[in-house]
């Protein structure tokens, strides 16, 4: 059997799987709550307290009511999330941790954490119980898909997918949540079992048709560490004897959040906070005879007086660091520093008088250190971001609103350093050494004074901003004028395709040589396009007479029909030249194209004057399957030039080498061109080097896709050239959302581990 024969047998193998499960779907279901029931019911027998038997009573009697619909309606959404590859949209996603983000999180109510809470605990329980055969399974799946290696994310039999579906349904009947809690504490163990049953049986019945599975890869990671290696725990640092360590957990993550903590009045700093203020003072060479420091009343009322100045101060000193100090040694320096760290953070954290500046304290600890490990960025962002972690610290315990307000200063400011800093590849660019250098001068002042407010933070980010807008206006005014060309462009191409379509349909197109079809259907149809467009107050059907020229263009392309009339092909050619030149001059077709055309054009007219040849030397007809179908979109020379346009040759090979990955891009490329969003950041092959940009803009059809390049430089593509460039790994994919929200996602996955690993939510 051949390659091509094996990969068909394998498709219908694979979709034959998924839709004998999605049919044994409902007596799937059917039993595990059978199983439900009778472990609820041995827990009614088993409960004492009234609200807990009649709460039970209740889970049970509305399953018993529910069971057969919602066994019914399983197998419909179990299919359609089949055939999607993906599960059904739900508020779970895909009920992975990753799938939780902090604004979903600051979004939900105690509630709903729980039900989170426990999707999740049932989840890692069905896993742990069919993983054997689940890995048999995705072996067997691999083989169907054609895959190099298992990619168990590519089973869409997974785990996952049941207990999303499974959810959606329970949400579909109108369950209500503390029964969908109470049923999913029950039915994991029932839904394990069955699903351990039906992968061993497919797995089984797929190998019977001498499918070879792929060998087992590394074994899933655990929803949750190994006990007491997730959890990240923390001590009032008021009583720092006599409190049992305290664990960051979901609902005490969203209460952040959602700015739902206890109400913090201002707490004057204690002597290890006004202590280590002065400690902070690194680049300062002499700090004996400082002045002792104010309190925090008196440090916002001068604000405008002290905060200025003492960034006037501390700027100038860096500017004298600049000159004297290489960069590369001002980074080891940094380095240096390092140590103290975590003395820095046990200085600040005994100063934490309350419970919810204990937990905005390890929140912004866990938040910094994300941001300090993500390789994305140069290191040298990245040591300005670990010098700034003080300043942020001591900011969140006066002023928590940093998580819960998208706008405020410091989480503003944070956001545009790590979003401008993300178009760096390399630090050996001029102008990755000046945005270095605005960090030097407006960010690491922070550090080394009084933090009360957020006011220095706003103060900072306005100097930065500043510094950045003459390169942020220009580039700015680049993308706007890239994106007014594209929005023509797309409507013209898209009016061009319907155009063409008409065409298609004239019986004379399978007459004429396939250059004229081609050329109709192509450069005229864009013509015409661009003429209707252009025709801003109507009133005719054919602007500039660019549709009727298509007729007499067919016929003077057929000589043994120009051979009858050749007076009337004398007296039309050199009208006919003319309009097909002022027609193509609308669009600024190229003069090499234009020329190569008529000289074919011109060899048709003159075979009118030669006798006529034999039947068996006729040129044959194209047939109309021959005819071109989607025609590239058409950019003209200043169009494509203003945009950056970049185009893919014709012969642009399927697996040509691609250069070694810079820093922090991420593996696969792009999961999905629909997934791919306005602001984020890729890495494409350029003449063998990697250069990143970010997506601006997509056009409304998404046929166009705009990227802004370090120097503000746009470069514009079409949605063929993006998914060629996916398909031959020449594009992947560096940062699909902000840095700061993903630092913030990774603290909520964290919560997540440790609401799972201690039972609580």
């Amino acid at each position: 059997m051949n390659s091509a024969s094996r990969s068909e047998q394998y498709l219908t193998l694979f979709r034959a799987a998924l839709a004998q499960s999605a049919r044994h779907g409902e007596a799937l279901l059917s039993h595990v709550f059978l199983v439900t029931r009778r472990s609820l019911a041995q827990e009614f027998n088993r409960a004492t307290g009234q609200h807990e038997h009649a709460q039970l009573g209740l889970c049970i009697k509305l399953l018993d009511e529910k069971a057969a619909a919602l066994c019914a309606r399983f197998p419909v959404l179990l299919r359609q999330a089949f055939e999607d590859k993906q599960a059904v949209s739900s508020q779970f996603g895909e009920l992975t941790l990753g799938e939780l983000s902090h604004r979903q999180l600051e979004n939900m109510d105690e509630s709903q954490v729980q039900e989170r809470v426990e999707f999740a605990r049932a989840l890692q329980l069905v896993q742990s119980i069919a993983q054997q055969s689940l890995s048999e399974l995705n072996g067997c799946i691999g083989t169907l898909l054609g895959l190099a290696h298992v990619q168990p994310e590519r089973n869409p039999l997974r785990p996952q997918t049941y207990l999303t579906v499974l959810q959606e349904v329970l949400l579909q009947a109108a369950v209500p949540i503390q029964v969908r809690i109470t049923w999913t504490q029950h039915l994991a163990s029932g839904l394990g079992d069955a699903l351990k049953s039906s992968y061993s049986a497919l797995a089984q019945k797929i190998k019977s048709y001498g499918v070879l599975p792929l060998p087992a890869g590394e074994p899933e990671k655990p929803l949750v560490a190994a006990r007491g290696q997730a959890a990240v725990h923390w001590k009032n640092g008021a009583d720092e004897t006599s409190q049992q360590p305290s664990v960051l957990t979901l609902n005490r993550l969203r209460e952040l959040l959602a700015d739902q903590t206890d109400s913090q009045q201002e707490v004057a700093p204690d002597e290890a906070v006004t202590q280590f203020a002065g400690a902070l003072d690194w680049n300062v060479a002499d700090t004996a005879d400082a002045s002792p420091t104010p309190d925090f009343a008196q440090a916002t009322t001068d604000f405008a007086s002290t905060v200025p100045a003492a960034f006037e101060a501390l700027q100038n000193m860096n500017q004298a660091d600049e000159e004297v100090v290489p960069l590369s040694q001002r980074q080891d320096t940094l380095m240096d520093k390092a140590g103290q760290a975590e003395s820095t953070r046990q200085m600040l954290r005994k100063s934490c008088q309350s419970s919810a500046q204990v937990l905005s304290f390890e929140v912004m600890v866990q938040m910094i250190d994300n941001l300090v490990k993500d390789t994305r960025l140069l290191k040298p962002i990245r040591d300005v971001i670990a010098n700034l972690e003080p300043a942020l610290l001591r900011l969140v315990l006066v002023d928590p609103r940093f998580f819960n307000n998208k706008q405020h200063p410091a989480r503003r400011m944070l956001q545009e350093i790590t979003q401008r800093g993300l178009v760096f590849g390399s630090a050996d660019t001029p102008e990755c050494a000046r945005f270095i250098r605005s960090l030097h001068r407006y960010v690491n002042p922070l550090s080394r004074i009084q933090i009360d407010s957020a006011e220095p933070f706003d103060l900072a980010l306005f100097n930065l901003n500043n510094m950045w807008s003459e390169q942020v206006i220009q580039s700015q005014q680049t993308v706007q004028q890239a994106m007014r060309v594209l929005n023509r462009v797309e409507e013209r191409n898209l009016l061009a395709e319907k155009i063409s379509a008409n065409l298609d349909l004239i019986p004379e197109m399978r007459q004429v040589p396939a250059s004229v079809a081609e050329f109709l259907c192509g450069p005229w149809a864009q013509v015409i396009a661009t003429a209707e467009l252009n025709n801003k107050t109507g009133g005719t059907e054919d602007p500039g007479g660019y549709k009727n020229l298509v007729n007499l263009l067919l016929w003077s392309a057929q000589p043994e029909l120009t051979r009858k009339d050749l007076g009337q092909l004398t007296k039309l050619v050199s009208k006919l030249l003319a309009k097909l030149r002022e027609g193509l001059g609308l669009i600024d077709y190229p003069a090499v194209k234009t020329s190569l055309f008529f000289d074919a054009l011109m060899k048709l007219h003159q075979q009118a004057f030669r006798p006529a040849p034999d039947a068996s030397t006729v040129a044959p007809r194209i047939d109309k399957t021959n005819l071109p179908g989607n025609h590239r979109h058409w950019l003209a020379p200043e169009e494509a030039k203003v945009s950056g346009f970049m185009e893919m040759p014709d012969d642009f090979p399927v697996n040509r080498p691609v250069p070694p990955p810079t820093q922090g891009a991420s593996a696969p490329s792009l999961p999905s061109l629909e997934k791919l969003v306005v602001g984020s950041w890729v890495e494409i092959a350029i003449q063998g080097n990697w250069q990143r940009s970010q997506l601006s803009w997509i056009s409304p059809q998404r046929t166009m896709y705009l990227f802004t390049g370090v120097q503000g430089q746009t470069q514009s593509m079409t949605r063929p050239s993006l998914e060629h460039l996916v398909h031959t790994q020449a594009l992947r994919l560096v940062s699909e959302h902000s840095m700061v929200d993903s630092a913030l996602d990774e603290v909520v996955h964290t919560a997540m581990r440790n609401s799972l690993e201690r039972g609580q939510t």
